[in-house]
């Protein structure tokens, strides 16, 4: 098999690596550089909490929503050229968001945001699979795409407290735009062009299908509000998601060329990889905005003094993800994984013992720690286990699942644990707790949830993945 694959001049991939992963980096930033702007938003535009999340989550749900077509498309229109579609769309929507009039507005960026997002991040996974073709390099290479996801989510918390503090939240929409245009100008010379040897059909129907029913579902459960678990609002919501769902995957399996085709689940890392990207994602959205909230509202932390307080998140990744690449290439993903995300579940615990009166050394540092490390662990094993075994016939796809599964994680993660959160905090509020107390209480909620959804990834990853991730060696690149 000929591999479609081209290169405009000889280049090493790992100058390509670098301007995909520049691209990746400013995508997984901008998931986390709002939240310690949030509170300078919500203050200006006097946004409830429910409002306010859909500024992170609406981000996510068009990210993880349309990925899976994203995957499709890179691999019928090329890669590259999805990849500065995807960028040129995400660069215009921050710049409006940046300049943004209303609520609103951010929140309509923040999905046109995640539409070009969805286009970027598989094309360049995807590219990353076809250009190193030698298993040891490849794992390094997505070992190193790993920590750079990981690190890119820590940088943006902590530039968003700089630039908020010092100049104005609007700026952490400017912040992209200079990288996404450089990545740009680079791409055409310095990246391959590639896409799948046979023409795959667009499925815009199970694209529909499958948005359509995670967004319900994010919908009903940022409104939930006041109500009940089992008031006629949530449970219709719920309800109809569930079928849409239902829908995809019935629409999917009659399909001859299937947008998600089942084979693609037959390598059992890769089912792991996706399902606790899934869990994790959940969790990572909701630890910086929930911890962002509390530092700034309960503790009282200026936006400077709240990104600072995350510096030491970034840099225990930047140590410890060279070392779990190192750690993963000699003894393999399967011991490596749990033990990241059960560190993020001890880490969860001890958040989940926060109080009013705490402060920042006793109840948000040690946490953050072990979430760091389980931020290292998790995004080098997901990635690997991820795309293991893929083919240039499935790589798009492969890699749209993968990417897909953190984003929805992220969007469910965070409205049901939001959710619990705002749940708890209007019950304690309408029986006379003061508000500082009852956010307290709803923030250890979410955590205490949060922690045994890891637990459960941990015991199926240390159950169900195999000794070794195995690459399917392509054609010669030409």
């Amino acid at each position: 098999m000929t591999v479609s694959l081209t290169k405009p001049r000889a280049t090493s991939p790992w100058i390509s690596l670098g301007v995909l992963a520049m691209a990746q980096f400013v995508l997984v930033l901008d998931s986390t550089v709002v939240n310690v702007a949030l509170p300078s938003i919500q203050n200006q535009f006097e946004l409830t909490e429910a409002r306010l999340a859909w500024i992170p989550n609406g981000y996510q749900l068009a990210f993880g929503g349309l990925l899976l077509l994203g995957g499709s498309l890179g691999d019928l229109y090329g890669r590259r050229r999805l990849f500065m579609i995807g960028l040129a769309l995400f660069s215009g929507a921050s710049f409006i968001a940046g300049i943004a009039w209303s609520a609103d507005i951010v929140i309509a960026m923040r999905f046109v945001q995640g539409v070009g997002a969805a286009m970027t991040a598989p094309a360049a996974l995807s590219s990353i699979s076809r250009i190193f073709t030698e298993p040891g390099e490849r794992s390094r290479a997505l070992g190193t795409w790993g920590g750079i996801t990981a690190l890119g989510g820590v940088v943006g918390a902590v530039l968003s407290g700089v630039i908020t503090q010092l100049a104005s939240w609007r700026w952490v929409f400017f912040l992209t735009v200079p990288v996404t245009v450089l990545a740009l100008l680079l791409a055409p010379r310095l990246v391959p062009e590639s896409r799948a040897p046979s023409k795959p059909r667009l499925d815009v129907v199970g694209a529909a299908l499958v948005t359509l029913g995670i967004g319900t579902a994010v919908f009903t459960l940022l409104d939930k509000g006041q109500r009940s678990w089992t008031s006629p609002f949530v449970l219709t919501g719920l309800a109809v998601a569930g079928l849409l769902i239902v829908a995809f995957v019935l629409w999917e399996k009659q399909r001859t060329n299937p947008m998600v085709p089942l084979s693609i689940f037959r390598n059992r890392n890769r089912v792991v990889g996706v399902v606790a990207s899934v869990i994790f994602g959940s969790i990572l959205s909701t630890y910086f905005f929930t911890t962002t909230q509390y530092m700034q509202t309960v503790l009282g932390f200026t936006p400077l003094r709240t990104g600072v307080a995350y510096l030491p998140l970034g840099l225990i990744i930047l140590v410890s993800f060279p070392l779990v690449s190192f750690v993963v290439a000699r003894i393999g993903i399967r011991p490596v994984m749990p033990t990241g995300l059960a560190a993020g579940m001890l880490g969860l615990i001890l958040l989940s013992r926060i109080s009013v009166d705490g402060t920042y050394a006793g109840d948000v540092l040690p946490g953050m720690c072990l979430i760091a490390f389980a931020a290292a662990c998790g995004f080098v094993t997901f990635t690997i286990a991820g795309v293991d075994g893929t083919t240039e016939e499935n790589a798009g796809i492969a890699s749209g699942i993968l990417n897909a599964g953190g984003q929805i994680g992220s969007a469910l993660g965070l409205a049901t644990l939001v959710s619990i959160a705002v749940s708890v905090l209007a019950s304690e509020l309408a029986q006379g707790v003061n508000r500082s107390q009852a956010l307290v209480d709803g923030f250890s909620k979410a955590y205490t949830v949060g922690a045994g959804l890891l637990l459960v990834g941990a015991v199926i990853a240390a159950s169900f993945l195999t000794r070794r991730t195995t690459v399917t060696e392509s054609a010669p690149m030409m």
